[in-house]
């Protein structure tokens, strides 16, 4: 989140680098004992090929591999995770969970703290429960082991459709334009000249809710980022609620509301949490001028209908994870969008806190808001998805 915040783009290299003297910046230039090791956990989590790219253009998935090899470096005698699995897709959680399952069997300790049971691999002896600000240590007595072999059906036991069905859900979109709220063709985004996005064809209709699925650096979030008006087509066309082919974030304001763990991560601590609803009217990062009376009163009723009014005087400093996220939902729901776009909107929350946000945003829809979701786990997903779609290799599949 410092990388992302202050805009640090250092190479992935540095960073991992870093984890030897604990600082963001690494102080000096590798040695050579450093610069195998370096080698050796990249390897180890499969970022090695990583190693000459800037941070700041990383997936979610991939910056938090990164962390962890980052993390891993020095050799420490004591691990400490803080959902550590959150933003990995399920191949990278597994491979993960190994490495973690395999560095308690070697001698190393272990501290992990997640809001998802199986996460918990079977070398975990104990259990710390925290609540209310205190701590209840039991025994593992149980491993949930995450399911294996099966795809995986959607929400509710639904199964994401496959490309018949995508192939007529194009041909129905483009027989209703008028009722498009997003409508690419062929639209391709180049990140630093390198395609992340390619040929992609696809319809948003309004109250229309969407579903996209695929593995870390897949182009979820960038896709997400293209729909919002933050990223232009190298190639194709990109239609946005009607505003013509070049509206961009200034145009949309309002108009979308958006969660993503990138928005979070750049919000200043100093900022209060009505701050941080009032500034999705202007579809910025804190204040850029006095709010109206109107946004006042419709951001005041939005933290009310949500049942947050409390964190509206506190500073981001003092809230947890968790409630940055509710007010992010806040900040996206307050000026009534025609679209939500959520990126990962359920990382890092509990499970009452998950299903606060599923039930919050499923109301949303029913009020009429269309959606266009992203996530790692398919569970999580709101009622009422029409469409799971996968995007794997920068392109859209069914």
């Amino acid at each position: 989140d410092a990388y992302v915040r202050h805009e640090w783009d250092l190479p992935v290299e540095a960073v991992i680098r870093s984890g030897f003297s604990g600082e963001i910046f690494p102080p000096e230039e590798a040695t050579p004992a450093q610069a195998a090791r370096v080698r050796e956990v990249a390897e180890l989590l499969g970022v090695a090929p990583l190693l000459g790219r800037a941070v700041l253009e990383l997936s979610r998935g991939e910056g938090r591999r990164v962390l962890l090899a980052r993390a891993l470096a020095p050799g420490p005698e004591l691990l400490v995770l803080d959902e550590p699995c959150e933003g990995l897709d399920a191949a990278a959680r597994a491979a993960f969970l190994g490495h973690v399952s395999a560095i308690l069997r070697a001698g190393t300790g272990v501290v992990l703290a997640t809001h998802r049971e199986e996460e918990l691999v079977p070398e975990i002896g104990r259990v710390a429960e925290v609540s209310g600000g205190r701590v209840k240590v039991r025994g593992r007595t149980e491993h949930h082991a995450p399911r294996r072999g099966a795809p995986a059906a959607g929400a509710h036991g639904r199964a994401p459709r496959r490309a018949p069905d995508l192939e007529r859900d194009l041909e129905a979109d483009r027989a209703r334009p008028d009722d498009a709220l997003f409508s690419l063709t062929r639209a391709t985004v180049l990140v630093d000249g390198r395609p992340v996005l390619s040929d992609l064809d696809f319809v948003l209709r309004r109250g229309e809710r969407v579903a996209v699925l695929g593995p870390n650096g897949a182009g979820k979030s960038t896709f997400l980022r293209l729909l919002a008006g933050e990223e232009q087509p190298a190639a194709g066309t990109i239609e946005r609620l009607g505003l013509g082919a070049r509206a961009g974030v200034f145009d949309l304001r309002g108009r979308i509301g958006v969660v993503s763990p990138e928005l979070q991560a750049r919000h200043r601590f100093d900022a209060t949490g009505e701050a941080v609803v009032l500034s999705g009217f202007q579809g910025t990062i804190g204040l850029a001028g006095e709010p109206t009376a109107s946004e006042r009163a419709r951001g005041r009723a939005a933290l009310a209908r949500l049942g947050i009014s409390h964190l509206a005087a506190r500073h981001l400093l003092t809230l947890s994870y968790g409630e940055l996220r509710r007010l992010l939902l806040a900040r996206a729901l307050a000026p009534e969008p025609a679209v939500l776009l959520l990126d990962e909107p359920l990382a890092g929350l509990d499970p009452a806190a998950r299903q606060w946000v599923v039930r919050t945003v499923a109301e949303a829809c029913d009020a009429g808001a269309a959606l266009v979701t992203v996530t790692h786990h398919e569970d999580d997903l709101p009622p009422g998805i029409a469409r799971v779609l996968a995007l794997e290799g920068g392109r859209l599949r069914g």
